[in-house]
């Protein structure tokens, strides 16, 4: 039976969902089934689009609504859309851990799940709950710009993400 890694992926550098991707394009062509659930990732319709297209063995999700960037930059401080936000990260949240439950695929990517930790969305010891409670088998990705001190230790492998020129 194959062993499953946790593997982050942090940084203020662009590429860390593409280096997931790849990890899940890789996945697939081993007959592994993947899953990835974006979270606060208002930018990438033009991804999904193109990785709707390997369904069944490569399913996305997104529980955000489409949000402007003015929406965005206020999320702080209008508290009704602060609540839709946490509502629909809390939705995401209960999904991911409903596919760590039933270990329906071998990898599972929380992408963007690192600033629901630093945004306040969720709770490192949330995370720390879904990585222990993964079935053995199965891999998980982690994506996110800061790493909380707690899960470097559940970790296999960690790689910072950063920008030496733009």
């Amino acid at each position: 039976m194959r062993k499953g890694q946790i593997s982050i992926y942090y940084g203020t550098g662009k590429g860390k969902t593409c280096v997931a991707v790849g990890r899940g394009l890789r996945a697939i062509g081993e007959d592994l089934r993947v899953v990835m659930i974006q979270f606060l990732d208002y930018h990438n319709s033009k991804e999904i689009t193109l990785l709707k297209k390997l369904e069944p063995d490569f399913r996305i999700f997104r529980f955000e609504k489409e949000r402007s960037a003015e929406e965005l930059d206020h999320a702080d401080t209008d508290h009704t859309v602060h609540r839709e936000i946490s509502s629909e990260i809390r939705n995401a949240f209960n999904f991911a851990k409903k596919i760590v439950d039933t270990g329906e695929c071998e990898m599972l990517m929380l992408d963007g799940v690192l600033e629901c930790v630093e945004k306040g969305y969720l709770t490192e010891a949330e995370l720390e709950e879904i990585i222990e409670k993964r079935p053995e088998y199965m891999d998980m990705i982690l994506t996110g710009t800061v790493l909380p001190k707690g899960l470097s230790a559940k970790a296999e492998s960690i790689f910072q993400i950063v920008a030496e020129k733009e």
